[in-house]
């Protein structure tokens, strides 16, 4: 059977919403692909950390809620999750309209279709990608028109270069939608910020004490927000602070304007 090799974070997520039912019944959560997914695999749950798993769990939970909301304002959308990796995502919020494309290093979709780590879905296709910056997939969303886009970079950027992170967002403001939405990790020492000032737009603070700013993406939230969604922010928040005394990651939502 052939192998590949995954971050060690993405195989930590794939534990934690398998495990989840058993360990965290508390959370109220399943995933019976990702379940499956494991049983297929050679990883040994009892080498990760309990709070650690629990914390990538409420995480999924975060960011399912958003693009839950996003499919809910979209239902016949398209959704690209960057970096995928082990993600079982689809099967959770499949409204049987949606569009679903995982972008994927070319050994990671290669291996995830082989093992036929997907759902047999004309829906859900997994396609490969050199880098998040690169912009093939990019240009090929031009072709798309007016069809409503969410891109899921949960974990992409996580320990990336920061050229290459410029990168993405730089490519990305040139080349995508307005009002394309974006949904990314974000935590206490991360560098990318948006500062508290009207219609502030995300910053990136460089190595040589510059400050690279992305007018394009704007926060998508307080009186742009549907209620229920402005709910799912607040409440996101306030999960992420109550685990590790605010250390776990929360999550950014961006639009294009």
């Amino acid at each position: 059977m052939s192998s590949t090799t995954v971050s060690r974070d993405t195989v930590l997520s794939l534990v934690g919403r398998a495990e989840a039912r058993v360990r965290f019944p508390d959370l109220d959560f399943a995933d019976p692909w990702a379940e499956a997914m494991l049983a297929s695999l050679d990883v040994d749950p009892a080498g990760f950390d309990a709070r650690a798993l629990r914390t990538s769990t409420v995480r999924t939970m975060i960011v399912d809620r958003l693009v839950r909301d996003y499919f809910e304002r979209n239902p016949f959308g398209l959704a690209i999750a960057l970096n995928a990796g082990l993600c079982t995502r689809f099967s959770r919020i499949d409204n049987g309209t949606l569009r679903w494309v995982e972008l994927d290093p070319p050994h990671v979709a290669e291996f995830k279709c082989a093992h036929r780590l997907c759902h047999a879905s004309d829906r859900h296709a997994i396609a490969r990608c050199c880098s998040i910056a690169c912009t093939g997939w990019m240009d090929g969303l031009r072709g798309a028109g007016d069809l409503p886009t969410l891109l899921i970079a949960e974990g992409a950027l996580a320990g990336q270069p920061p050229e290459l992170v410029d990168a993405f967002f730089t490519r990305a403001s040139l080349r995508l939608a307005t009002g394309t939405e974006l949904l990314l990790d974000h935590d206490a020492s991360s560098p990318l910020r948006i500062p508290p000032r009207l219609r502030a737009c995300l910053e990136l603070p460089t190595l040589d004490g510059s400050v690279a700013r992305y007018p394009r993406l704007r926060p998508f939230g307080g009186d742009e927000a549907a209620p229920a969604l402005g709910r799912a922010l607040r409440e996101a928040s306030r999960a992420a602070r109550l685990i590790q005394d605010g250390a776990a990651p929360s999550v950014l939502h961006l639009r294009f304007a």
